[in-house]
């Protein structure tokens, strides 16, 4: 089909196309001025105001150099990998099986569990009882308290419901009659098909584990070895706690300096490894969530 080109078309997609470079631009200006502050000179950043187009001063990787020497940047990166990977295994295939579970017509529970999952999404314990409940399985102070109770997202498994309910029946009934269990239906012939909402729920839980900072702090408050990333750049941001970064006797004098670099340059290290998986999963958000939202 051709698109007929009418004057109200083309104001229209002026219009659009204005809007959409104005607005990627309004986004794109605070990461561009923390990536410049990041390399400019301390003393000239300390005096700054607006928006930063270039570097004040000459270049430097001075700041990311003393971020990086802080171990526990690289303890925090270490946790927050680990938490991630296990979030993105674990939560996605469990994820999978529960919403193929529920999307089963011949499975009598699943109209049950249905409900039972919409209601998790509206209502909620909250924080007391959840953190009684993780206290009573022992698990405070352990990598367990923040891996397992975030683990499944009940908005994630409908939306894997919604995509698998949109598959013919057909293509369960052929691979039964080939003598396909179920395990082989659902992860070698029903799982390739809704491959864009699985790409969706796997993106937001990387970004939701990568950036997720307060259940380890009220979890894990006496283990900083076991503290993610984001957890310890909150406490160098709010904290402007540089001393610790820094190694000699000018450490003190030089902290006035250096305190906004280091920010600067701390929250590039942290935004810089989600911002490059992003585009790899881009062509899949629109697919995957109008799979996982629209029925029939």
């Amino acid at each position: 089909m051709i698109e007929k080109t009418t004057p109200s078309r083309i104001l229209f997609n002026i219009l659009n196309y204005s809007f959409m470079i104005f607005f990627s631009f309004v986004c794109i200006i605070p990461l561009w001025h923390v990536l410049m502050a990041s390399i400019s000179d301390p003393r000239g950043l300390m005096a700054a105001s607006g928006v930063l187009w270039k570097p004040i001063g000459e270049a430097t990787l001075r700041g990311y150099g003393m971020v990086l020497k802080n171990k526990s940047i690289i303890i925090g990166y270490g946790n927050t990998v680990f938490y991630v990977v296990f979030a993105a295994v674990a939560g996605t295939i469990l994820t999978t099986v529960s919403g193929y579970l529920i999307s089963r017509k011949n499975f009598r529970p699943a109209k049950f569990l249905t409900l039972f999952i919409m209601f998790t999404m509206m209502f909620s314990g909250g924080l007391i009882p959840t953190y009684m409940v993780i206290k009573g399985l022992g698990m405070i102070n352990t990598r367990w308290a923040v891996m397992l109770p975030g683990v499944m997202n009940a908005f994630y498994i409908i939306m894997m419901k919604s995509s698998f309910e949109q598959l013919s029946d057909s293509y369960e009934e052929s691979a039964r009659l080939d003598g396909a269990g179920p395990v082989t239906i659902l992860f070698r012939i029903l799982l390739p098909l809704v491959k864009a909402g699985l790409a969706v729920i796997i993106m937001f839980t990387i970004v939701l584990q990568w950036n997720s900072w307060y259940p380890a702090s009220i979890y894990l408050p006496r283990v900083r070895e076991y503290w993610p990333l984001q957890l310890f750049m909150r406490e160098l941001l709010i904290q402007n706690d540089t001393a610790k970064i820094m190694t000699g006797t000018d450490a003190a004098q030089a902290a006035d300096y250096t305190a906004n670099l280091v920010k600067y340059c701390v929250t590039i290290v942290g935004t810089i490894p989600i911002l490059c998986v992003y585009p790899f999963a881009q062509k899949y958000f629109v697919t995957g969530v109008t799979m996982g939202g629209v029925k029939g």
